[in-house]
Formats: C-alpha cells, structure tokens, sequence
C-alpha cells in the first residue's frame, strides 16, 4: 500500500532528528535483540528519506561491508514502507525487484530479507526494522511477531525521546510539565515496559541472550519512570501535599522486589549486589514510600559505584525500629558534600559511568522519613564508600 502522503511522511522522519552519525545504544541494543530472536547474523534500523536510506543502526555487518546511507531506488526497505505488513523476501535472487542489487549478486551476498515498518503515532513508516540472512530461509508467524513488537519499541523509545526534549523546553512551565509527566511520557514508557514484558513471555526460554537484553530494556523504562516519579513527588512535597497510608507490611516481599528491579542495572556495570532482610514480621510502614526509599538508596548507590564494585542492602528489626542500611564501595563524599545533602544545595550530579540525575531523590529521601517520624545517618569517606542509615519507629504515633 502507498503511503498516503510522502510530503507528510517525510516530515514525520525529519520530526526525531535522526539523520546524523550519532550512535544510538538503546537502538543499538534493539538490533542486536532482532537478530538474537530472528536468528539471523544481521539487523538494521534503516530510514526512508525522499531520495536515500539512511542505516541508524547496523547489527551483525562487517566493518568492511557496512554502508551508512544507499539510493532509495537501491533499497528493499523502501518496499517495507508503503505496505502495512510486514515484508518477507525469502530468496533475494528469486525477486526481480532485488536479485540485480549489489549487496545481492555481489557481497555481502544477502539471500533473506524481514522487514517490520516503524509506524509513528499518525500512522506514517519513517523506516523499517529489518534482518538479513546469507541463506534461503522463511520465519515462523511467531518470529514475525516478535519482530513488530520490537519495530513496535523502536517508534516508543523514539516518541520518548521527543516528549524528553519537550519536557526540558517546558522546564519553567509547572502546570504543562505535571501534564507531560503524567501522560505524555507515561504513556510510552508504559509502552516499553508492556512489550519488553511480553517479550520476554514470547522469547524461549534458553535464550539467555535475548532475555537478558529485554530484561535490561525493561530495567531502563523503569528507572526512566522512577525519575517521573522523583520529579512528580518533589512538586508535590512542594505544596505539601502527601500524608502517610500506613500498612501491615511484609518487608522480605519489598527485598525481593528490590532484588529483581535493580539486580540488572548493577550487572551492567558488574557490581556484585547483595541483600540481606532480618525481618521475621509485619510492620506498620507507608509500603509505597518505603520502596521508593530502598529504591532511590540503591540507585544512587549503583551511580556511584564503579564497575567491579559491591553494594549491600540490609533491613533489620531492632525491636523498636526498623533499620534500613545500603552501603557501597563508591566513590564517597567529602563532610561538606554531606551536609548539604539533603537540602536544596545539593545538586544532581553524573555518576561514574555518565548517569544523569535530578539531585531530587535525597530530598524525596529525607521527606519519606521524616513522615514516618525516621532518621538518616550518613556515613562516607571519598574513594572508600558510603553508608546510608535509615531507621523508621515502630512504636508510639507516626505523623
């Protein structure tokens, strides 16, 4: 099916700004978790502009062979574009339309072709999701899917990144900003973590590889959606607007959860994280606050921890409190980097491996205990570590 209007698909693509040579990593990854699932040696996300393809990313091709940019009358993704399924080639040589293309009759020799389109919001392919192969061959319904589904997550993770951009424009405008963190980032966002989860129940199950690289996709979103959280909550700490909902609450369950959430963004950075629960009862916590303590002490942690580094997250009874203990061998702080911590002094600052941050988690921190009547202890020595101390009353009335 043609494209209904190519003037406006066109400026449909020029909208992300993706016609540059800068790497991309999270589309990087998409790739390599294409031909992972499709077991093929080649994916590329390639970009159908009016009169050239650009490739945004190439997954599998030799340095030698790999090509940035053809002729669009050279490309087969073009054909990917103008029709509303996805395309499969399983014989290139067999296919007037492909069998005289270079890159067929001469090296790299490419025999296969699966293309998924990469729809915008509006409905217009701006490129394809494709992977190759130097055999004949034909994909079962099933790797068809998965495939879309990724094509799928490859348009999300770029609508995200144009809401990204927005919100940094709009960064004086309270009112709009809480309408673009509630829906319009949300909504990709929960995109992302639904298809990397439905990835992950399509995938087979001894396929570490591809697994792990949903897994780790899925991991991003939701720290991504922990910094909404962060900025979300900081505004309405502004206007004083939270209150404790007090619960029996099973803290081995939250351990775990922490385990499972941020067990894979300590792996990328080879950290060996560690947890420890003592806790053989109910206690009367605000659940959801107490999370988003433990989580925002263990992701501050694993920023500034480096690579081979160890993290420790402990939660104890000591009959009358409940004590929350996350150390790390990180970079440590000075006394007076301390004491401003929790105060509007401190400021967000990259961590070891370039993470970006608000500088609003420590203040969330310092909110979420203070309702619950706590107190932070902090304990660092720059190049050693740094130890967190959080204990949360368990007797007499919380605020």
């Amino acid at each position: 099916m043609e494209q209904k209007n190519e003037t406006a698909r066109l400026k449909a693509l020029e909208a992300y700004d993706l016609i540059n040579e800068k790497s991309e990593d999270e589309l990087d990854k998409i790739t390599e978790l294409a031909a992972s699932i499709c077991d093929a040696p080649v994916a590329k996300i390639n970009l159908i502009g009016r009169d050239i393809q650009w490739t945004k990313s190439d997954f599998g091709s030799d340095e030698n062979e790999r090509v940035w940019s053809i002729k669009r009358d050279r490309s087969i993704c073009q054909f990917t574009v103008r029709q509303n399924t996805i395309l499969e080639i399983p014989n290139l040589t067999k296919d007037l339309r492909f069998r005289d293309l270079s890159y067929v009759k001469g090296e790299p020799y490419f025999r296969y072709y699966l293309g998924a389109q990469l729809f915008n919001p509006d409905g217009y392919a701006i490129g394809a999701l494709c992977v190759l192969d130097y055999e004949e061959r034909r994909l079962p319904d099933r790797k068809k899917k998965e495939l879309k589904i990724l094509a799928d997550q490859v348009m999300t993770s770029l609508e995200l990144r144009i809401q990204n951009q927005r919100l940094t424009e709009m960064n004086e405008q309270k009112n709009n900003l809480m309408k673009v963190l509630s829906h319009d980032l949300r909504s990709p966002l929960s995109g992302i973590i639904g298809m990397s989860d439905l990835l992950s129940e399509l995938v087979a199950k001894d396929n570490e590889e591809a697994l792990e690289m949903s897994s780790l996709v899925n991991q991003s979103a939701k720290q991504l959606n922990q910094l909404i959280d962060d900025i979300l909550n900081y505004t309405i700490i502004e206007s004083k607007g939270f209150s404790l909902n007090l619960t029996e609450t099973d803290i081995n369950s939250i351990v775990e959860n922490m385990k499972r959430l941020y067990k894979p963004s300590a792996r990328l950075k080879n950290i060996d994280l560690a947890f420890e629960s003592d806790v053989d009862r109910d206690v009367q916590l605000d659940d959801k606050k107490f999370e988003q303590i433990f989580g925002n002490l263990l992701s501050n942690a694993i920023k500034f921890t480096t690579e081979n580094g160890k993290i420790r997250g402990k939660v104890y009874d000591e009959g009358d409190s409940l004590v929350l203990e996350v150390s790390d061998t990180g970079v440590g702080m000075k006394d007076e980097v301390i004491q401003n911590l929790f105060t509007e002094n401190s400021k967000g600052q990259q961590g070891t491996a370039g993470e970006k941050g608000t500088g609003l988690g420590l203040n969330i921190i310092k909110h979420f205990t203070e309702l619950h009547n706590g107190s932070i202890d902090v304990d660092s020595t720059p190049g050693k570590g740094t130890t967190f101390t959080i204990r949360f009353p368990l007797s007499g009335e919380n605020s």
